[in-house]
């Protein structure tokens, strides 16, 4: 009877290790694809830029590219520091789109891009400039919608770009507050 027991279970573990080797093994298992690939908002290198406006509230902004410097020109004339211009193209340059919330969609208002609060324009040489609108957080506040002007395509991006034009305005666009 022991020898029979045995068997029993001998041929049950054999059974568990050819599922194991031939279905479950991680040699066999086709890798996983990244379920959505990371689009970038704007196609372009950042090198290609030459101009960015920026408007945010009542305050206006106006860089232009001079070489390797950069120079703001409203509302006061200034030479931004090197990396805080490397941090303004890179995040803007480098903005993923998250997601397409809306498409076609005439209600922009539950977007905050009715009349939204901020919007980039980008300038290139020989080429027309492209302005990205930014509306409101989203719910979750790690995001906020974007549209481009032109389309009806209602965009979710990440808040570092929104980080990095308020870092930029804090250091020369705003009044220091005393």
């Amino acid at each position: 009877m022991k020898i029979q027991r045995l068997l029993f279970f001998a041929a049950v573990f054999c059974a568990l290790l050819g599922y194991v080797v031939l279905v479950d093994s991680p040699l066999t298992k086709k890798p996983k694809t990244a379920s959505q690939q990371l689009v970038r908002v704007f196609s372009f290198p950042e090198s290609a830029i030459t101009g960015v406006e920026i408007h945010k509230g009542t305050v206006q902004v106006k860089l232009t590219r001079h070489g390797k410097l950069w120079e703001m020109s409203i509302p006061s004339r200034a030479t931004l520091h090197p990396d805080q211009a490397d941090s303004l193209l890179s995040s803007i340059a480098g903005l993923i789109k998250i997601d397409v919330v809306g498409e076609g969609t005439s209600e922009l208002g539950q977007y905050g891009l009715n009349n939204p609060g901020m919007s980039l324009t980008l300038r290139f040489e020989g080429a027309a400039p492209v302005t990205l609108l930014v509306g409101s957080n989203c719910p979750t506040g790690v995001s906020m919608y974007g549209m481009l002007q032109g389309t009806k395509e209602v965009l979710q991006i990440g808040t570092l770009l929104r980080f990095s034009i308020d870092n930029l305005l804090d250091m020369y666009a705003r009044p220091a507050s005393r």
